[in-house]
């Protein structure tokens, strides 16, 4: 690992523990419980973490943080709400949290409006995240999707 990966990684850390806001539930480094699965990679993009890391009713968002390794074109993330593994989980619009150039990023995620419409006491808030690097090289292109569990 160079010294600029160093200081990016570095960096990020420090953003994602001064990330979380009063009230919400604490973030662990590994992310627990909340669960990051990369579907493709083939952006320089990397999930840092989301906080807070489980979700309680009444968040009003949720905190991306992200390390660009390269210029990103584009990310977007699609904030959904399902009532557990395997459920259908229409998409909402997406939130735009690039472009961006190399370095350290954070995004707010607004999530009370879904919050709002799920029903019943248990559930998952899950975010899918496309990011895109050189806009002419469509192979450029992560999918993320980070699942968080619901609690009252």
């Amino acid at each position: 690992m160079g010294t600029p990966t160093t200081v990016l990684a570095g960096t990020a850390v420090l953003a994602m523990c001064m990330a979380g806001s009063v009230g919400e539930a604490a973030s662990t480094l590994d992310g627990w419980p909340a669960q990051t699965r990369y579907l493709s990679n083939d952006a320089p993009f990397v999930v840092f973490g989301v906080t807070p890391t489980q979700v309680q009713r009444k968040a009003r968002h949720l905190q991306l943080t992200f390390i660009a390794t390269d210029r990103l074109s584009q990310v977007q993330v699609f904030p959904f709400v399902r009532t557990g593994p395997g459920a259908p989980a229409p998409l909402n619009r997406p939130v735009s949290c690039g472009p961006r150039d190399a370095g350290s990023w954070s995004c707010a995620i607004p999530v009370d409006h879904l919050l709002a419409e799920r029903d019943g006491p248990r559930g998952e808030l899950g975010l899918r995240i496309e990011a895109h690097g050189d806009a002419r090289n469509p192979a450029e292109h992560s999918t993320v999707v980070v699942i968080l569990p619901l609690s009252d």
